[in-house]
């Protein structure tokens, strides 16, 4: 009995270790929402804050960073989009993070998602991973140097047929 509660204990521990404050599900989910969802989203969970907002090229960039201290730094970037003939608006949302291993979750769950990996490759600075299907490309990029890693999620033009 003493084993069994000495494994939980483990387990949970090692589980709450690399708890990551966001997945790739939502963050896909994020390119979804117009800029003030996004902001509500990500503000109501009480997972991450409102950083600071900047003005770039006329566009409002805002960027939210995770709330727990035990947990390294994670910050999110939404408001970069472009904006097509039709007006349809294709989002971008930027992930990066101090601890390398939330990339890796996030490789797997992008894996068991069924998206497509396109690239995976390295260069003076990162492992590559990119990732592609019918609605998003993904850039994943792990630092070969420091402790950290970004993801980039872009929203593609969807032509029906």
């Amino acid at each position: 009995m003493k084993r069994l509660v000495l494994v939980l204990l483990l387990f949970c521990f090692a589980a709450s270790t690399y708890a990551q404050s966001i997945s790739f599900f939502d963050l896909t989910n994020l390119t979804n929402l117009s800029d003030g969802q996004a902001h509500t989203y990500l503000t109501l969970g009480k997972v991450f804050k409102h950083q600071y907002q900047e003005v770039v090229n006329g566009k409002k960039i805002e960027h939210f960073r995770s709330i727990n201290p035990k947990e390294k730094e994670q910050t999110v970037t939404i408001g970069v989009n472009t904006v097509l003939q039709n007006q349809t608006v294709l989002r971008s949302i930027t992930y990066t993070t101090l601890d390398p291993q939330h990339v890796v979750n996030m490789i797997s769950q992008a894996k068991r998602s069924k998206m497509t990996l396109k690239f995976q490759g390295v260069n003076q600075d990162n492992n590559i991973f990119i990732f592609d299907n019918e609605f998003y490309r993904i850039e994943m990029f792990i630092s070969t140097s420091d402790n950290r890693g970004m993801v980039k999620i872009n929203q593609k033009e969807f032509v029906g047929y």
